[in-house]
């Protein structure tokens, strides 16, 4: 058996994945550029077309207006492959208020009819990358990860490993997740779904909202991993389980043998106000859907440069 630490990479983790070479995802993220963008001009920019000669170049700064990690830059590139792009910061990096981030030259109608497109990317991907860092520093035992809870789907999952977290599944053809309405629609058999999943795919995880489900989760996966001779990977999702009973129920594992066979994911109403507690339970896992569907924007702007 792998070691658990690997294991919980393994499971939860794709960031080798995003990465615009990758083609699904640079497929994903042209795509999705593409419509942010002819959604913001429309049929054109009439500002910028009246006003600016067709064969005019300019040049122009991005700037950090506050602290944070900066992310984004491979994004930026796509959607600006036509232009000239200096960049002075790499994705991860720490920024300051005041320095310039990237230097863009070019078409004046391109740069000016763009920029709050890619202004948009660069403060969300930022925003995502600084608050999923910040917080994960905190974290001496757990590992912290993103959910499905995203705006711009695996564009915010980027982010989110560019601030040191884990990815979760990028799909729901990426991996199974039971939750509490699968298993009320299969009366709560474990061995029955674990029986019926197994073959589709590598990593299976079964939500579970008390002790006795986890209990009875981990023993139908203990059976079913020795059948299976270790070729799936398992966890258990602890949803809307506070700290305390996620304790005594981790205790439990050990005591009957079966925490070595699953993972452990704590999830539901988590945020930064109580995130902390969860880290000390004994958890490899604290999901949390506040990085992604609550992270501020990172105050960037965009300057012409004379």
């Amino acid at each position: 058996m792998l070691h658990r630490g690997k294991r919980i990479l393994e499971f939860w983790d794709r960031s080798k994945e995003l990465n615009v070479k990758n083609k699904k995802y640079g497929n994903f993220a042209s795509k999705l550029l593409h419509i942010l963008l002819k959604n913001d001009i429309g049929a054109e920019d009439i500002t910028s077309k009246s006003l600016i000669n067709g064969n005019k170049n300019i040049s122009a700064s991005i700037i950090a207006k506050e602290d944070g990690i900066f992310a984004g830059l491979q994004e930026f590139k796509l959607m600006n492959n036509d232009l000239n792009i200096q960049a002075l910061k790499k994705d991860g990096e720490n920024i300051k208020a005041g320095q310039i981030l990237i230097k863009i030259s070019g078409s004046a109608i391109k740069i000016l009819e763009r920029e709050r497109t890619y202004l948009n990317l660069l403060q969300r991907m930022s925003g995502i990358a600084t608050l999923t860092n910040s917080l994960s520093k905190q974290l001496k035992n757990a590992k912290l990860a993103a959910t499905r809870k995203t705006l711009w789907g695996s564009i915010d999952k980027k982010a989110v490993s560019i601030g040191k977290g884990l990815t979760h599944r990028m799909g729901l053809s990426d991996g199974i997740i039971v939750k509490d309405n699968h298993l009320e629609a299969m009366d709560y058999d474990f061995r029955k779904v674990l029986g019926l999943t197994k073959n589709k795919s590598k990593y299976i995880e079964i939500e579970v909202e008390n002790k006795k489900q986890a209990l009875d989760a981990a023993e139908a996966i203990k059976n079913i991993n020795k059948k299976t001779k270790g070729k799936n990977l398992f966890a258990i999702m602890l949803d809307n389980i506070r700290p305390k009973e996620i304790t005594s129920i981790i205790k439990e594992l050990k005591k009957r043998k079966l925490y070595d066979y699953v993972l452990l994911e704590a999830s539901g109403n988590i945020n930064p106000s109580n995130f902390m507690e969860y880290d000390d339970c004994g958890v490899d896992v604290i999901s949390m859907g506040y990085i992604t569907n609550s992270a501020k924007a990172l105050n960037l702007s965009q300057e012409i440069v004379k």
